[in-house]
């Protein structure tokens, strides 16, 4: 037994020998060479040697205590409380900032530091960075009473540019619904709802629209969003009943002006697509704008396309000429020059036509150029302006741009909220404008193929309409034709005056120009 013994401990004796002599030789921390291997110990004891090993020459310093954390003063939160409410928000910043920043998450008063924080922001412009601290408050959840306040605030800020991936899809997207007040439950069951359309789900949806208080303004909301959802996936049969909902909704006063005229302007839509045309323009005659606005590019031509088919063409043309005016000349609209032409040739007025046809061409040849010869159609200035100007593209850029002008509000600040806060909000609009720029692009890029490819329509239209113009300057007249009856125009009533147009726009006028356009057309009589 005394034996076995012995040998194992020679053993482990050898092995750890093997081990010491295989280790690197630690380098001299001042020449940088190797140093000599420390002295083999007397008795060979792992004690002995473990010793020798932390004391010999050449060992790593062994680390000293951490520092303590610096310890926040309790009256640091009262203090920037009295600045805020005595109307010092840019006081009361930096010093809510070194409370949230020093203080751990469990303590009574950190969630209400992060929410007068965001508040404070707020009230000195700087909305994405309260919203970034209100979205945080409301992932934390460390404090119910401060959430609640939270999301308010955050439901408030989604009527401006804001970062919708962060506070609709992060925020009131993943909210445990159980829990929240009837108000701010109302709103996250309506966001995601919309989550639930994007991705086309909507049975999900719309049990998430069942649970919305009816005749709130969610709930009309809801509705809208659902009828818009279904028009984008009818193909070909546009049913009828849809054009009594938008009407419904048009009428609906929890919905704002803007969503209300887009209800409208659906159900003019609708009912030109069917062949309502006299039903159409009432629609479009109902679309209410505000006082002296000078309204809509899209309105005024799908107007005009309207009283093109019902044989106004006087007032069709009046329109067009809207549309010259200075407010809308940058606007991207090649059917404009199309349906110009479209009056002209009716009217047997063939070379006007024909002018107007080439002035699409003129107008966006580096456009058509850019198309054919597949270029980068993002940095083409016409293509980028229109792709820009609505749905999500347009969203996406006016975040974009409000994030780049706080950032520059940002730097009056730097020397209130000292290096430490003033380093932490630049970094997080760096980051916010990084992504900002990666999402326009993103949504810029498919919004760009679809204007192209409306350029592209109605460039090949006019193309065939030169050629049918063409086609009639060479035609022979036959012997015994006479001019087509004259398009009669309804008489000036008593309460109108008639003036004739000096090239002055003025907007309480814009929508009842009218054109004064004679036929020169020819019926051929003769056999």
């Amino acid at each position: 037994m005394g034996t076995a013994t012995r040998l194992m401990g020679l053993s482990c004796l050898l092995s750890f020998s093997v081990l010491a002599q295989a280790a690197p030789k630690p380098a001299d921390p001042v020449t940088g060479e190797a140093s000599a291997p420390a002295a083999a110990p007397n008795d060979g004891g792992v004690g002995n040697v473990t010793a020798a090993t932390a004391t010999g020459s050449g060992a790593a310093p062994v680390a000293g205590p951490a520092p303590a954390p610096k310890k926040i003063d309790p009256k640091l939160f009262d203090d920037a409380l009295n600045d805020y409410f005595a109307g010092r928000p840019r006081e009361a910043a930096p010093k809510l900032f070194e409370y949230t920043e020093g203080v751990p998450s469990t303590d009574e008063n950190y969630a209400w530091a992060q929410y007068f924080l965001a508040r404070s922001l707020i009230e000195l412009k700087l909305f994405h960075g309260g919203a970034v601290y209100l979205a945080r408050i409301a992932r934390e959840r460390t404090n119910p009473a401060v959430l609640t306040k939270a999301l308010e605030e955050l439901q408030l800020l989604t009527d401006r540019p804001h970062d919708e991936v962060m506070i609709d899809e992060q925020v009131f997207g993943a909210l445990d619904l159980g829990f929240l007040p009837a108000e701010v439950a109302g709103y996250a069951h309506y966001q995601q709802g919309l989550v639930d359309l994007r991705v086309g789900n909507e049975r999900w949806a719309s049990t998430h629209f069942s649970k919305l208080p009816e005749g709130g303004t969610e709930a009309s909301r809801a509705k809208y969003a659902m009828l818009v959802t279904r028009l984008k996936q009818a193909k070909k049969d546009l049913p009828k009943e849809m054009i009594e909902q938008f009407f419904e909704l048009a009428k609906d006063e929890k919905l704002t002006q803007d969503a209300r005229n887009d209800a409208m302007l659906a159900v003019a839509r609708l009912r030109y697509e069917l062949g309502d045309f006299p039903g159409a323009l009432e629609a479009y005659n109902l679309v209410k704008l505000p006082s002296l606005d000078p309204g809509r590019a899209a309105l005024y031509l799908e107007e005009a396309w309207t009283r093109y088919q019902l044989g106004q063409v006087h007032a069709a043309m009046g329109l067009l000429t809207t549309l010259d005016a200075p407010t809308f000349r940058e606007e991207f609209l090649p059917d404009k020059f199309l349906l110009k032409a479209l009056i002209y040739r009716d009217l047997c007025h063939y070379l006007p036509a024909k002018r107007s046809a080439k002035e699409l061409t003129r107008r966006y040849s580096d456009s058509l150029e850019a198309v054919r010869e597949r270029d980068d159609l993002t940095r083409d200035p016409r293509l980028l302006r229109a792709a820009s100007a609505r749905g999500s593209t347009r969203r996406a850029r006016q975040f974009l741009e409000s994030v780049e002008l706080e950032a520059e509000l940002l730097g009056r600040f730097a020397g209130t909220f000292g290096e430490r806060m003033f380093g932490y909000m630049t970094r997080v609009y760096d980051l916010s404008r990084a992504e900002g720029v990666r999402v326009y692009q993103q949504r810029l890029t498919e919004s760009v193929r679809v204007e192209a490819d409306k350029l592209l329509r109605a460039a090949e239209q006019v193309r065939l309409m030169e050629y049918e113009v063409g086609l009639k300057l060479y035609e022979r007249v036959k012997k015994g034709s006479k001019l087509v009856a004259l398009l009669e125009e309804e008489a000036l009533k008593p309460n109108q005056v008639s003036f004739k147009f000096a090239d002055e726009y003025w907007n309480d006028e814009l929508r009842t120009y009218r054109f004064s356009l004679k036929s020169r057309c020819i019926e051929e009589t003769a056999r």
